[in-house]
């Protein structure tokens, strides 16, 4: 099944341009002078993370608020049996935190990333001169809180095959780009790094990717993923359906 233009237009996804994203186009800095943006943007560092590589020094500080301006980052959590999984991918615009009294997540680029830290005292002194910072903060960490609630919800489907068709249309709407084919994600994540994502083993999850690709669930080619649009669409009816019931 093919779809027309207005709909492939008409799709809205996220963290597919490339190259560093100024303060000025991230969701974080609405509404902020784009002057006083744009000097912030020129005194901040920009600690560049190749992918797969230990985090930079400047990374781990404590206290710190740090923007993602190029690339993804994975963000992990260990379960109580010790096995780690990814619960969120932070593309250009998002941002963690190690303030606060809770232990930060373990993060890794998942691509050739780049960062700027922002410390506490910063971010404290930016929303006082402008408290819209303040909403706008709040804002990221309730759609982030959202997120992990879904995840959670997402990971606890008994089937793996269940669990991975679940993820892969909750990363298709923040991350999807939309092709005459259907929804097309372009992670470049290994089969070990969906795993880790949908909290099952390397061999659990190669054997669902089968079971999607076999069912028409999903097109797979290399590290290429598919949604096809007649799969996309009996989605969304049935959320549909599920909303107004």
């Amino acid at each position: 099944m093919t779809t027309n233009l207005a709909e492939v237009r008409e799709f809205r996804s996220r963290g597919t341009a490339r190259g560093r994203l100024a303060l000025t186009e991230m969701e974080l800095f609405s509404g902020l002078p784009e002057r006083d943006l744009e000097l912030l943007d020129s005194r901040l560092a920009l600690v560049r993370w190749p992918r797969g590589s230990a985090a930079p020094e400047a990374l781990n500080r404590p206290d710190h608020l740090f923007l993602v301006r190029e690339g993804r980052i994975g963000a992990y959590e260990r379960t109580a049996a010790g096995n780690e999984i990814m619960v969120s991918i932070l593309d250009a615009g998002s941002a963690w935190s190690t303030m606060g009294a809770s232990p930060a997540a373990t993060t890794g680029a998942l691509e050739d990333s780049a960062v700027s830290p922002l410390p506490a005292r910063a971010v404290e002194g930016l929303i006082s001169r402008y408290p819209r910072l303040g909403r706008n903060l709040t804002e990221l960490l309730s759609d982030r809180v959202a997120m992990l609630r879904e995840t959670v919800a997402l990971v606890s489907e008994m089937r793996v095959e269940d669990r991975l068709r679940a993820r892969l249309h909750q990363l298709g709407d923040r991350f999807g780009v939309a092709t005459t084919d259907g929804i097309e994600l372009r992670l470049d994540l290994t089969h070990a790094q969906w795993a880790s994502l949908v909290g099952a083993s390397r061999e659990a999850v190669t054997t669902a990717f089968s079971k999607l690709r076999n069912s028409g669930a999903v097109e797979v080619d290399g590290r290429q993923i598919t949604l096809p649009w007649d799969v996309v669409k009996a989605r969304e009816e049935r959320l549909a359906a599920t909303e107004s019931a």
